[in-house]
C-alpha cells in the first residue's frame, strides 16, 4: 500500500490463507503520489512473502484526486512491473465510483490487461471493459464480498463457475462440448442443441454457452 513498506496484516491474511490450503495472489494498492517508490516496496514485498514470476498480480488504483496524468501514470506501472513479470498476468482494480465520476479514463488504458471492478452496486460490473467484477450481498443478515470473474482471469484452470444467471456457462481453458455436458450433468445432444453447435465446433475460454 502506499505508504507502507511493510502492511503486517496482509501477511497475516496471505500465510492464513495459504496454511487453510487457498490460493492467493500479490496485491498492490497505489494512491499514484510516488509510483516508483510504490512499485521498489511492492517487488520488495512480492518477493518476500515467495509469489513468483507466474502468478497474477492485481494493482488497485485508489488515486489521490490531487495526482494529474492519472492514466499515465497507471501505464508507467504496468511497464514497470512488466520489467520482470508477464504482462498477462497484470489486473487493474478500479473503484466504480472513481469511471462513474470521470476520475479514471478507461479509454486512456491497455485494452488487453484484465480490468477488475470493485463495489458495483448489482451482479453486473455495468462497464463493458470488465473481466472481473466485486460487489456485496446479503446473506443471513451479513454483508459478503462476492467477485465473478467472466474471462476465468484468476479462476483459469483452478476451477470453474456458472454465469451470474445459471442458465449460462463461461468457458474455461480445455472445456470441450463433451466436459461440459458432462459437468453439468447434460446430454450431450440436448447442449449441442441449446447452442445450435456441432460436437466439432470449436470452444474457446470466455464463450457463453447455455446449459439450461
Amino acid at each position: 500500500m502506499s505508504g507502507y513498506s511493510h502492511y503486517k496484516f496482509a501477511t497475516i491474511h496471505t500465510n492464513l490463507a495459504r496454511q487453510a490450503g487457498m490460493k492467493t495472489h500479490a496485491f498492490m494498492v497505489t494512491d499514484l503520489t510516488d509510483i516508483y517508490t510504490d512499485v521498489i516496496l511492492f517487488s520488495r514485498r512480492f518477493n518476500q512473502l515467495g509469489y513468483t514470476r507466474g502468478e497474477k498480480i492485481t494493482i488497485w488504483i485508489s488515486p489521490n484526486k490531487r495526482v494529474g496524468d492519472r492514466e499515465e501514470k497507471i501505464i508507467e506501472i504496468i511497464d514497470l512491473i512488466s520489467n520482470y513479470h508477464d504482462e498477462n498476468y497484470i489486473d487493474v482494480a478500479l473503484m466504480k465510483r472513481d469511471i462513474d465520476d470521470c476520475i479514471i479514463d478507461l479509454s486512456k488504458l491497455p485494452k488487453l490487461i484484465n480490468l477488475t471492478i470493485i463495489n458495483c452496486n448489482a451482479q453486473l460490473s455495468g462497464i463493458a471493459e470488465a473481466g472481473t467484477w466485486v460487489y456485496t450481498n446479503d446473506f443471513e443478515g451479513e454483508t459478503q464480498l462476492l467477485a465473478y470473474d467472466f474471462y476465468g482471469f484468476y479462476t483459469d484452470e483452478t476451477g470453474y463457475q456458472l454465469s451470474l444467471v445459471d442458465t449460462d456457462y463461461a468457458v474455461q481453458k480445455g472445456d470441450t462440448w463433451h466436459s461440459i455436458a458432462r459437468r453439468h450433468g447434460i446430454p450431450l445432444e440436448d447442449l449441442l442443441a441449446l447452442n445450435r453447435a456441432e460436437k466439432d465446433d470449436k470452444l474457446f475460454a470466455g464463450q457463453v454457452v447455455r446449459i439450461a
